[in-house]
């Protein structure tokens, strides 16, 4: 008897078989439970800030009585973050979901000049924005990241897409030159300042993950973005009647590598 020669779809049916055989062995060997890590990243750091020099109080007299200057200014770096994971994987079918929570060690800041904004050349009135050197550093975070994802036969790897919340600390510093006298400011008048403020940030956070088993370790790369939000306070010159208030809004694009061990 002849043998039936092998066609195109006897062939592409041979590697559907091959790829669903890989697939199932790939499910089999996901393992749920408890998991631990420690992850470190970096990440594109962008700030804005904005601040506005307010001097509509009736109890105002200096020369920009009843007129409020604003100023923005941006700024970007590259920051370094480490951190500590433990979560949990629960089975979905051929899925996966992984509920992640974390604490993260931030380094670097953003940082600037905003040259102030106002009626005078010099900045010499009391109700001018002052020229200022400002900075804002990420502290400490902490978060809870869900994770859906499933198995990539072709690379022995599991692909995942994630979204999470955060809680950020940051400290913002500025330093600044500028006038308090009513009567405005005549050379060698000028007050210096510096200023340091707790920053508190709510953000969210969604990304893509990579990671590939290494025996009870698994290797995993991400790319997030993360948006803070912003966090707004207002400075009161009582003295003077004159208020200030500031807006600081940051967000940062990250790469990121973790080391999970799944017992």
């Amino acid at each position: 008897m002849e043998t039936p020669p092998i066609t195109r779809h006897h062939f592409t049916a041979t590697r559907i078989l091959a790829l669903a055989t890989a697939f199932g062995a790939t499910l089999s060997a996901t393992a749920e439970g408890l998991y631990l890590g420690v992850s470190a990243s970096a990440a594109f750091y962008d700030v804005d800030y904005s601040k506005a020099v307010d001097s509509r109080h009736a109890d105002n007299v200096s020369a920009n009585a009843g007129r409020i200057f604003s100023a923005s200014d941006s700024a970007d770096d590259t920051t370094w973050d480490a951190g500590l994971v433990l979560g949990y994987r629960f089975g979905l079918g051929p899925l996966h979901l992984d509920i992640e929570g974390d604490v993260v060690t931030h380094g670097g800041e953003a940082s600037a000049r905003l040259p102030g904004a106002g009626a005078s050349s010099g900045r010499n009135q009391l109700g001018e924005v002052w020229p200022e050197d400002w900075s804002l550093a990420k502290d400490r975070s902490y978060g809870i990241t869900a994770r859906l994802g499933g198995p990539v036969p072709m690379f022995g790897a599991d692909l995942s897409a994630f979204v999470g919340v955060r809680r950020l600390d940051a400290t913002f510093s500025t330093s600044y030159t500028g006038c308090l006298l009513v009567s405005g400011c005549p050379p060698g008048e000028f007050t210096d300042g510096r200023e340091r403020h707790d920053e508190e940030y709510d953000a969210w956070v969604a990304g893509v993950a990579f990671e590939k088993s290494l025996g009870p370790v698994g290797l995993r790369g991400e790319l997030r973005y993360t948006d803070h939000g912003n966090s707004k306070r207002t400075v009161r010159f009582d003295d003077v009647f004159v208020t200030v208030p500031v807006d600081l809004e940051s967000g940062e694009i990250g790469l990121g590598v973790s080391l999970i061990w799944r017992p």
